[in-house]
């Protein structure tokens, strides 16, 4: 147990492992909220086609995704098995970053795309390696939670750090969306060479083994072989749920506030009540899952978002008070599922780990695919069924287009967490905790 023990990350190194994890939510909270808005409002691109796009780039990361899980399972290099994916996708995310964040009104779709693709890459290129190394660094069963809840703890500061440039431009200076998707991309530039530079220098990697290495199965046969696993099975279930209902109501979180609770101008200050609520109970929900399991501690999770996403449905037009009571409430659980899930896949891994299989940059790569699939449909459909409705950006939405809204933001979470804990009730059984083999 000592020697578990005195392998431990330090909270420092804790810390600067993390750090890339602010660079990767400097990625997706613009994705998910801001894009959506300013490439049709902004941009002046048709809803539709914004709804396409997003989903056309979560698809190019279905395909790339795996691919370099596996690689950067199978070649390991004198200078590591994941450092030099991570650094090859520094320059083509802040390439893609500056083509997209600083777009202007008459840009093609195509060529949008084209840039769209360029930083989502390099976004591959780093997250997936960085998240197999995640995977297989810690060798124990809470210290997985341990890391697993410092890296989405990383991810709720990076919410207010990313959403404060836009929040202080928006309420002190009027500042429009494209001026504020502008401050959050020269973030997210300044980030990128930075967090994995700290990574580099301050972070060991496991020792690589070649031999192991060369018995990585290709990205096929190793889908195949998690669809068949039961406890992997589930957890690609639950990836998929939560990606759908994060993505649905975060796509169409601006539109609720803006253009149903007539909040003009407070929407970015208000993503900061998510964040701000995370950094106090994420911890709490890592002791709960010590004391309870991560099964209980789960179910807890989607229990919370089944009662309380639909109390948004109660909120009147005008009453920013309630709104953001609602949403202190509704984010007391804010990432505990990700925490957990991915703790649960860190599990799998280390079991998988003893055996001499050095699978984790595959199986991060194939639950991250599933998340990000998973929250491209969740943000495209959301999007086409306003549009369905009849809901143009920027223009006064009918009572009924207002209603729609309302439900696209509500049900996917309700039904999501209703969902979980069926799965979790029914499906998984955690075995107890142990620690690897040495």
């Amino acid at each position: 147990m000592n020697e578990h023990r005195s392998e431990r990350l330090t909270w420092a190194q804790l810390t600067v492992f993390s750090l890339p994890v602010v660079l990767f939510q400097a990625i997706e909270l613009p994705w998910r909220i801001y894009l959506p808005s300013f490439f049709s409002e902004t941009l002046g691109l048709p809803l539709a086609a914004v709804g396409t796009l997003l989903m056309a780039i979560r698809l190019f990361d279905t395909v790339v995704d795996p691919p370099i899980g596996w690689a950067s399972d199978r070649f390991p290099t004198r200078f590591g098995q994941r450092r030099p994916w991570m650094v090859a996708g520094v320059p083509l995310v802040m390439i893609g970053t500056w083509q997209v964040f600083f777009a202007a009104p008459g840009i093609g779709i195509t060529t949008l795309a084209g840039w769209c693709l360029v930083m989502h890459f390099g976004y591959s290129l780093m997250l997936t390696p960085h998240g197999g190394w995640g995977l297989e660094i810690a060798r124990d069963y809470h210290e997985r939670t341990r890391i697993m809840g410092a890296k989405i703890w990383f991810a709720a500061a990076g919410m207010p750090l990313t959403i404060l440039l836009p929040s202080i431009l928006e309420r002190g200076f009027g500042a429009g969306r494209a001026e504020q998707v502008g401050a959050m991309g020269l973030l997210l530039i300044l980030l990128a060479p930075l967090s994995v530079l700290l990574v580099l220098r301050f972070i060991p990697e496991p020792p690589s083994d070649r031999a192991a290495a060369a018995r990585a199965v290709g990205p096929f046969r190793l889908f195949g072989a998690i669809l068949k696993d039961r406890e992997l099975a589930i957890v690609l279930a639950l990836y998929a749920l939560v990606g759908l209902a994060d993505a649905s109501s975060s796509g169409t979180f601006f539109f609720f506030v803006e253009q149903v609770l007539g909040l003009n101008g407070w929407g970015s200050t208000l993503m900061l009540i998510p964040a701000l609520v995370g950094l106090v109970t994420l911890p709490l929900w890592a002791q709960a899952s010590r004391r309870l399991g991560k099964r209980r501690t789960l179910m807890g999770v989607f229990a919370w978002q089944a009662l309380a996403a639909p109390l948004a449905l109660l909120l009147p037009t005008g009453g920013l008070a309630p709104l953001a009571i609602y949403m202190l409430v509704r984010s007391a659980c804010f990432g505990g599922d990700y925490m957990l899930l991915r703790s649960m896949v860190a599990d799998i891994s280390g079991r998988d780990a003893a055996s001499g299989m050095r699978r984790s940059g595959s199986y991060y790569a194939f639950f991250n695919v599933t998340l990000k699939l998973a929250s491209s449909l969740g943000v495209g459909a959301a999007l086409w069924i306003l549009a369905t409705a009849g809901f143009v950006p920027g223009a006064p939405a009918s009572l009924g287009a207002q209603e729609v809204i309302r439900l696209v933001y509500v049900l996917p979470t309700f039904l999501a967490g209703i969902a979980g804990l069926l799965i979790l009730a029914n499906g998984w059984r955690e075995a107890p905790p142990v620690e690897a083999v040495a």
